[in-house]
């Protein structure tokens, strides 16, 4: 899956809540794959 937009997260408590989601989704056993389209 490639992303034709792109989002910039500029907030810095909005790069912690989505590093903490994505977190959440890695940890999770019935999740098998996470796409986004933040650029870090």
């Amino acid at each position: 899956m490639i992303p034709q937009t792109w989002v910039e997260l500029t907030n810095e408590e909005d790069v912690k809540k989505m590093n903490r989601i994505l977190d959440l989704l890695d940890e999770d056993d019935d999740v098998q794959a996470v796409y986004h389209n933040w650029d870090e």
